[in-house]
């Protein structure tokens, strides 16, 4: 397993450390994709090794091979289907009957689908455990250490699962790295089981019931009442050009900032709300990081580098990868770097809890609002809550409240969405090359539930499962006057191979 503490371990990190920042290709249009989370959750990165294995780059070690991109004679056949929309097939391909297959087939081949992998040598993974806990806590940040902690001082038996190493974003901090080892020792001795490296796939039986991969194997894990300290993670908005090479997230910049992967030859501009810009403005300069502008739709930090507040997205420029962003008011500005960090707090454990999806925000992202089914509390960047010199006092307190009433944060009350029309060429979700003008062109067409809207133009169903395109998606709704509501959020939360959960001995 790769170190996550050491970024310059990844494929990912060393493409992006030597320039070369295309990795893949994505799947309708062909166009050059890198990576963007360098995390494993954003899928844009995966490709095939010399040895036939699928890989994201972002997860595994470099070894010192860093993927070419030769020239795709298919990237023609994605111009021709850049004019086409995703549906195109529906009314030719699917009749007569006997060329259905033969036609889903040549097109598969005409994509940029990855092969099958070998027959796979992976050992099955250990054996299923059940285990039971008063309170669940998923996430093992600051926030997460804290509610175990404080939980378990009250005499509940309290299960916490972070799906890296314990501390979140907080690693990658400056001034907040030093912190971890005391908050978890904290909720240690309170009593808290806390385990890492161990992702919460999703919820079952009324949300009773959650099923957890571990390095020991998958769980079943009895709950009563479930904190999500998950964190957030960064949006990709819709804009022209969103999907050139060398665009990151804010926290992929925190992870590899201190992994030196950043040099001074580097152009880097950054684009970030208000409650993110500090810390990264922060992390640039402890790490000796110029960053060339700063620009974002709110208000942003002084800094010595020019600054651009209150700027909307118009579209990335480049030919392969990104050359500069234009920005309204400021124009066109310079880089070969683009740090794009506005925040997501996560919510599919919320929905699948029964809370119910809205669109809030400026710029707009994907809340919860409503009862669960069970006691539930968003704590940290799930709940919206940046750092800052008085982040534990907040999620102290919010952890006061919930005690008192665990049915407070039902009815929160969130800023409504601005709803600003992007480009109808920009892409809006990513895994499967659906443009805005799909999305809009569907729902005229009668496409407006979003059931029917994600299964005609494919949109949500990629392998990110819709963290990419989620608010975009939303938003076409809603500015279409129609119900913005999301897909059913189904369990696994992430993609998973099988034999993950085959078990090597599970009693069936």
């Amino acid at each position: 397993m790769v170190d996550v503490d050491d970024p310059r371990q990844t494929l990912a990190a060393a493409a992006l450390a030597s320039g070369r920042l295309a990795l893949a290709r994505s799947f309708r249009l062909h166009r050059p994709r890198g990576a963007f989370c360098h995390a494993g959750w954003c899928q844009q990165c995966q490709l095939v090794l010399p040895d036939g294995v699928r890989a994201l780059a972002c997860q595994i070690p470099s070894m010192g091979w860093v993927p070419q991109m030769p020239r795709d004679p298919r990237r023609s056949v994605g111009w021709i289907a850049e004019y086409l929309p995703p549906w195109f097939w529906e009314r030719h391909q699917l009749r007569p009957e006997a060329w259905r297959q033969l036609c889903l087939e040549v097109m598969r081949r005409l994509s940029s689908a990855l092969p099958l992998p070998p027959k796979s040598t992976a050992a099955a993974s250990g054996a299923w455990t059940r285990e039971r806990c008063d309170t669940l806590v998923v996430g093992g940040g600051r926030a997460g250490l804290i509610a175990a902690r404080r939980l378990a001082e009250l005499g509940q038996k309290v299960v916490l699962l972070e799906a890296e190493r314990f501390g979140g974003v907080a690693r990658f901090l400056p001034e907040d790295s030093g912190k971890v080892e005391e908050l978890k020792a904290a909720a240690h001795r309170a009593g808290a089981v806390l385990q890492e490296n161990t992702v919460c796939l999703g919820l079952y039986d009324g949300a009773t019931i959650a099923l957890a991969l571990a390095p020991k194997g998958p769980q079943m894990i009895e709950l009563s009442a479930l904190v999500v300290a998950a964190g957030a993670y960064d949006r990709l908005p819709a804009f022209l050009g969103n999907d050139l090479p060398g665009i990151i997230g804010g926290r992929a910049f925190l992870r590899l900032a201190g992994a030196g992967v950043f040099t001074g030859r580097n152009r880097i501009g950054l684009y970030s709300d208000a409650a993110s810009a500090p810390r990264l403005v922060a992390t640039a300069a402890a790490r000796g990081i110029k960053l060339n502008w700063i620009a974002g739709p709110g208000a942003l930090p002084v800094t010595a580098s020019p600054t651009y507040p209150n700027a909307r997205l118009r579209r990335a420029c480049g030919r392969g990868r990104i050359t500069a962003l234009e920005i309204a008011p400021g124009g066109r500005l310079a880089c070969e770097l683009l740090i794009m960090s506005l925040s997501q707090p996560a919510y599919e454990l919320q929905m699948q809890a029964g809370r119910r999806a809205v669109l809030a925000g400026d710029p707009p992202c994907v809340r919860t609002i409503g009862p669960a089914l069970l006691p539930l509390l968003e704590v940290g960047e799930a709940d919206g809550t940046a750092g800052g010199s008085d982040f534990a006092q907040r999620v102290e307190a919010a952890l006061t409240a919930w005690i008192a009433d665990p049915q407070e944060t039902a009815g929160m009350i969130l800023d409504p969405p601005r709803l600003d029309e992007p480009d109808p060429r920009s892409i809006l979700c990513h895994c499967e090359d659906v443009r805005v003008a799909d999305c809009t062109g569907a729902i005229k067409d009668g496409f407006a539930d979003i059931e029917l809207l994600k299964r005609h133009t494919g949109a949500g169903t990629g392998p990110c499962q819709g963290k990419l395109c989620h608010p975009d998606l939303m938003a076409c709704l809603a500015r279409a006057a129609r119900s913005p509501a999301l897909p059913t959020q189904r369990p696994l939360l992430r993609p998973v191979r099988l034999d993950q959960l085959a078990g090597a001995d599970d009693g069936a």
